[in-house]
């Protein structure tokens, strides 16, 4: 079972973190042959993921190496790449996931600036201080535990140069509890965290990277858009509407400009991170 997700000899899972690793695996591995090269594997939110995506390329820079840590069947890296030009090596633990990516990769990815790998971010296959920058989209959260959730990031932390930006697109309890707030305002249900996941807690998350990483800022990219989309919409929906992420309301709160003023609404927060 563990030579099955790829992970480190010294990992220790008890059978409860194993289990729910398998079950995890499982999960994205279906959703990898359901789906194929659809971003829908990763989320059907589409206006989300456009302002991760352009969150992250942000703080990229041509030429570089960067590592996509857990890249899914590559829908998002072949956008960073192409908004970027630089090379990335990218790595996903679904098998079915990688397979799509390298068949898409010749129509997507002409010039080859991606390699993309079967790894698992608990265990990457790289030299130590090998990358100029690393991100990841939604993987920390993916992993079952706060302990190995931890690990993942020292492993970021290793392939790292000195100096090298780590950037993590991660979601929040935090910013969850914030959110509920408002929407409890309004009678609206609360909004949990999906079974496959486990946000992080932002003081947490904090004092744990502190030897490690420098906070150089905690960019959160999503407060207005997860406002309008997760609370204002369902003001003015009317019965029978359809609820999908694809509608108006989203699309115009998916425009606004995120300003120091817009709150910490948005679960999805990106931290920029530099390795000390």
């Amino acid at each position: 079972m563990t030579k099955k997700l790829n992970l480190a000899p010294d990992t220790r899972l008890d059978d409860s973190e194993m289990e729910k690793m398998l079950r995890n695996h499982a999960h994205w591995e279906n959703k990898a042959k359901k789906f194929k090269s659809s971003s829908d594997v990763s989320w059907e939110d589409k206006l989300m993921m456009g302002l991760e995506i352009k969150a992250v390329t942000d703080y990229l820079r041509p030429d570089t190496l960067v590592l996509d840590a857990g890249c899914s069947n590559g829908a998002s890296t072949f956008k960073i790449a192409d908004m970027i030009r630089t090379r990335i090596q990218a790595f996903d633990y679904s098998a079915s996931a990688v397979a799509i990516a390298r068949e898409q990769q010749p129509l997507e990815d002409p010039d080859g600036r991606i390699t993309f790998s079967l790894g698992n971010i608990l265990n990457i296959d790289e030299p130590d201080n090998q990358f100029d920058a690393a991100y990841t989209i939604r993987v920390i959260i993916n992993l079952t535990s706060w302990r190995l959730q931890q690990q993942a990031i020292l492993q970021v932390h290793r392939v790292l140069k000195p100096g090298g930006i780590y950037l993590m697109s991660e979601a929040f309890k935090g910013s969850l509890a914030k959110l509920n707030s408002l929407r409890s305002l309004a009678g609206l249900k609360t909004l949990k965290e999906p079974d496959f996941n486990l946000y992080l807690q932002e003081k947490d998350l904090e004092a744990f990277l502190e030897p490690n990483f420098k906070i150089e800022t905690i960019r959160r990219f999503s407060s207005i858009y997860y406002v309008g989309s997760r609370f204002f919409r369902y003001l003015t929906m009317n019965p029978g509407d359809q609820d999908s992420f694809d509608n108006d309301v989203n699309r115009y709160f998916a425009e606004f400009r995120e300003t120091a003023n817009a709150g910490d609404f948005g679960i999805q927060k990106l931290y920029i991170l530099r390795k000390r």
